[in-house]
């Protein structure tokens, strides 16, 4: 193998880092085929803060839906090892999928598994998609990849559905770097307790479960603060419920990165109440804070607290659980220095420098001399 080009749909910062850490842990150059070469806003991650140029060192080139280019480029690298991580949203590339087995024997995808984040009416049609439609258009990378890393850590619900053989499935996440200008910073049981939530207000992200737990969590007596950043569909109803219920949460809207960051760095622990979502990279970067995780199952990132012992888990929707889950943190001290010592360990693991090393070596396991 004379180098590594993994098919990317842009640059984005939550995988970029471990493209870099892979090719350098197997000691090869690396190159990133690109989809589509988007202008800085079309990241939402750049909208809130993030630098545009964070890996212009990394070299690329934009394919589109030039299938002609394509093949060029898989023709005039032969000897390298392809993988994409784009194929459910991109025709094109699920044609190159079956074009690089063909040329050169080998080829991976490692993207997210399909996920539901819709509800209603438009929940069930995307359900029946899922379930019954989508396989035909991703059948080329599905017939002809060696294998599939799984971004969306655990969660294989629809896997089997559009053509994925479960002996091909590995297991992952996403494992970005930290968030630039921010710190690890250890917890400790103090007597003030405070609650954090980021992102977007909308259904598929729990918002409305989590300001539920804490009228529970306020009902039992507990003690606490909470802020929920962020705007969006349910901002209005979740600000009004903590109004009426006179919870101690502050809802500050969108904050700027610096903040953003300070926030991650002093919260007792982050709450991911997503019902449906294929990771939550805002879990990443709390916990790269040292922030201790309560995590939905619902999300792809649970994974984090089930390998690492980082935190909580709790079934999606459910806002009775996650209270209790709350409330054993506030109340039990041993349990909840339990966790912060877990969490040192997990920031350690979660680099993106382990998890390169890691991924290479899960392949190698799945299919020994994939790399040679």
């Amino acid at each position: 193998m004379k180098g590594l080009a993994i098919w990317a749909q842009i640059k984005c910062r939550s995988v970029m880092e471990l493209y870099r850490q892979m090719a350098r842990t197997l000691d090869v150059p690396l190159i990133v085929p690109i989809w589509h070469e988007k202008p800085l806003g079309a990241d939402i991650r750049k909208d809130v803060g993030f630098k545009g140029d964070e890996f212009a060192d990394i070299p690329s080139v934009t394919i589109g839906d030039d299938f002609k280019k394509g093949v060029r480029f898989i023709d005039e690298h032969r000897d390298w090892r392809h993988i994409f991580c784009v194929y459910q949203s991109a025709p094109v590339f699920c044609r190159l999928i079956a074009e690089t087995k063909r040329r050169t024997g080998k080829v991976g995808v490692m993207s997210e598994a399909p996920c539901n984040m819709s509800n209603g009416l438009r929940g069930a049609l995307k359900e029946c998609y899922l379930r019954f439609l989508l396989w035909v258009r991703v059948k080329d990378a599905t017939r002809n990849a060696d294998y599939f890393v799984n971004y969306s850590g655990n969660d294989d619900k629809y896997l089997k559905s559009i053509g994925w053989d479960r002996e091909k499935v590995i297991p992952f996440g996403y494992f970005p770097p930290p968030i630039p200008g921010s710190q690890f910073r250890k917890r400790s049981a103090k007597k003030s307790f405070i609650i954090l939530s980021s992102g977007v207000m909308t259904w598929h992200r729990g918002v409305d479960v989590l300001v539920e737990a804490l009228r529970i969590l306020s009902e039992h007596g507990v003690t606490y603060h909470a802020t929920i950043t962020q705007k969006g569909p349910l901002f209005e109803s979740v600000r009004n419920k903590a109004a009426q219920c006179k919870l101690p949460i502050d809802f500050p809207g969108f904050v700027p990165l610096d903040v953003l960051n300070e926030l991650y760095s002093t919260c007792s622990v982050y709450v991911g109440a997503g019902r449906h979502e294929p990771w939550g990279m805002r879990l990443n970067d709390a916990l790269n804070c040292g922030a201790p995780l309560i995590v939905s199952k619902g999300m792809g990132g649970v994974k984090l607290v089930e390998d690492y012992g980082c935190g909580a888990t709790f079934k999606p929707g459910d806002a009775c659980r996650l209270a209790d889950e709350l409330q054993k943190m506030v109340e039990n001290r041993g349990y909840y220095e339990g966790i912060l010592e877990n969490t040192v360990t997990a920031v350690e693991s979660i680099k993106p420098v382990n998890q390169a090393k890691r991924l290479v070596s899960l392949i190698d396991e799945k299919l020994p001399g994939w790399f040679d």
